[in-house]
């Protein structure tokens, strides 16, 4: 049976004309300047293992916000979920962050099983630059 292997967060990801997978800026955490804020675009990359030929899968996609909310983006055109050989890839645009806190974004098959990674959003400071004379 088809099952995630594993789940990474990125900036983009795509397959290349060779059938190779190039993930880039892989995201581990947020650091924003300001909250609330738009990321303008998001990739989830998801390997899937154990695919059968022919067989078709159907994905699902959940996000929760630290408290327990569900964010979506202002479009519900701004998701989209591809599969691209033993990779599925879902694009998130204009993705909003209300708050700070550990955001947690789960991709699941619906006949198999779901991975989940927790993704801290952290506001920095910007460095006070002093004037000396």
């Amino acid at each position: 049976m088809a099952h995630i292997e594993w789940l990474q967060l990125c900036d983009t990801a795509f397959l290349d004309n060779r059938d190779r997978l190039c993930v880039i800026s892989v995201i581990n955490r947020f650091p924003v300047p300001v909250l609330p804020i738009a990321v303008h675009q998001l990739t989830l990359v998801a390997r899937v293992v154990d695919l059968r030929p022919g067989e078709e899968i159907e994905v699902g996609l959940s996000i929760m916000t630290p408290s327990g909310l569900s964010p979506s983006p202002d479009d519900p055109q701004c998701i989209d979920i591809a599969k691209a050989g033993e990779y599925v890839l879902v694009t998130l645009r204009q993705f909003p962050l209300p708050e700070e806190g550990l955001y947690r974004f789960t991709v699941s098959l619906v006949s198999g099983n779901s991975l989940s990674l927790d993704i801290p959003v952290l506001i920095i400071s910007r460095p006070a630059h002093l004037q000396i004379h």
